[in-house]
């Protein structure tokens, strides 16, 4: 008798969960609640969330487009960058010309726009489909909500961008097929939209869109497809390849053996279970809201999106994750980022078709959302007043910049060093080995390891000193060249 009443209360609660996403969803434009809530999460992060991770080569790159006029081979600084074709560092470079030079908030925009526009395009697919106002507010939720996605709101790499690209090629597509046909101007904006994709972060990823909707044409026998396949893979490819007949060179084989992972790769990669733990728990919860969908169709409750609809998503979604997976020499989560979008519509689905009659599946859904929401508001509100550790290579940047200011001149670096910490230094900036560093002239400012310092120190006595140490962990070195 206790577990029934228990059984009850619970089934209470978590109708007055539902009930109450229910009201809030009716309260507000559903657009504008979009827009707020992005502006709310990442907006704060523009202007006090220094750069991070690898977000200094993106702006290196763009900064060294603006100094030196040539956007066609990516450079970072005096260093050629063969590895991807760094669409996003043309985009903040064209951003930023009319200010003059790269700045925190040109490099962080664009990131942020796609972060607004894949929110957009998950709404407007789940209303698109038939799913309540609700059902399409919580995908959103769940993308801005998960964790591999919150840490990308505003982070100058491709990985959101790219994955954004990618949705909006299959949403495309799956307008044009619910309607009976796709036409060749829609393949040609597909095209477009897939070749952008690419030049974000190579071809590699294009997989997404052409495994998933090349096996969903071979399930559903849908022939007439394939000349438009063809027609947007070559649109695709067609820039991809004049990117690398413009910067591949002798001696780049390996560079591209690596970034393909045909070759073993500079830097470590989890294994498939590994891969699959760490991606399951960075796409909570949107991995949980579409295994409620799952469920559901375990319950055999009645499908409301159109037909072949989940079919065409899920193909989207796991056909190349399973081939990313199981690829050799590894993988990490945000490789999985494109399936994150259909992930969240998944999710939206799964609202509509479980809320009324099973209430108690998706109140636990509603409330992990709410959960990490919370963490991520609570993010952005604290970025403001807490500068050590969310911009530490900004404020160390501008303390040397206090110091390069005061006593001009060049200024080199060597090593893996300082990736986030030269986009904000003033003046010229160039890479040289060790051996170029022990006979630079003087003025000039050094940065490299702290052994390597140590080196060009006994090499040039008298002539350089430390400025100051670098890096979260004082792993680095400013040095001055005086004579």
């Amino acid at each position: 008798m206790r577990f029934r009443t228990g059984t009850l209360r619970a089934g209470r609660v978590a109708e007055r969960f539902v009930a109450a996403w229910n009201a809030i969803s009716a309260r507000w434009n559903p657009v504008l609640v979009v827009i707020f809530a992005c502006v709310v999460l990442a907006g704060p992060l523009i202007f006090f969330r220094g750069y991070n991770a690898h977000e200094g080569l993106a702006v290196a790159i763009a900064r060294t487009m603006l100094e030196t006029g040539n956007w066609l081979v990516p450079h970072m600084y005096n260093v050629r960058f063969v590895e991807s074709p760094e669409l996003q560092a043309r985009i903040i470079a064209a951003l930023s010309a009319p200010f003059g030079g790269v700045n925190q908030i040109t490099a962080r925009l664009p990131s942020f726009l796609f972060l607004l526009f894949g929110c957009c395009l998950i709404y407007w697919l789940l209303r698109k489909v038939a799913a309540s106002v609700p059902a399409a507010l919580l995908g959103v939720a769940l993308f801005v909500a998960c964790p591999l996605v919150m840490r990308l709101y505003v982070s100058v790499t491709p990985d959101l961008p790219l994955a954004v690209l990618l949705f909006f090629a299959f949403v495309l597509w799956w307008s044009a097929y619910a309607q009976g046909t796709i036409g060749f101007a829609r393949w040609l904006a597909i095209g477009i939209v897939l070749a952008l994709a690419a030049m974000m972060k190579g071809p590699q990823p294009i997989g997404y869109f052409a495994l998933g909707i090349g096996l969903f044409v071979v399930i559903t026998r849908s022939w007439r497809q394939i000349p438009g396949l063809v027609l947007a893979g070559v649109i695709c490819i067609l820039p991809v390849a004049l990117w690398a007949i413009g910067t591949y060179g002798g001696g780049d084989q390996s560079d591209w053996a690596a970034y393909m992972r045909l070759a073993h790769p500079r830097a470590i990669f989890y294994g498939p279970v590994t891969a699959l733990l760490h991606t399951l728990a960075e796409t909570l919860p949107a991995v949980l809201a579409a295994a409620v969908f799952l469920i559901s169709r375990a319950f055999g409750d009645k499908d409301l999106a159109p037909p072949r609809f989940a079919l065409a998503l899920a193909c989207y979604a796991f056909v190349a994750a399973i081939f990313v997976l199981f690829w050799p020499f590894g993988s990490v989560p945000r490789y999985y980022l494109p399936m994150v979008p259909a992930l969240c519509v998944f999710g939206g689905l799964a609202y509509d078709q479980m809320s009324a009659r099973r209430p108690a599946i998706v109140a636990p859904v509603l409330v992990v959302t709410a959960v990490f929401l919370l963490y991520a508001l609570g993010y952005a509100v604290a970025s403001p007043f807490f500068p050590m550790q969310f911009r530490h290579d900004k404020v160390q940047a501008e303390q040397a910049a206090t110091l390069i200011e005061a006593a001009p001149g060049t200024i080199y670096w060597y090593g893996d060093v300082a990736l986030n910490i030269l986009p904000y230094l003033p003046g010229h900036i160039l890479n040289a080995s060790l051996e170029e560093l022990s006979t630079i002239p003087s003025p000039a400012w050094i940065i490299t390891t702290g052994d390597d310092a140590n080196t060009l120190l006994a090499r040039r006595p008298g002539a350089l000193r430390v400025a100051m140490p670098l890096g979260e962990r004082d792993q680095w070195r400013l040095l001055r060249l005086d004579q």
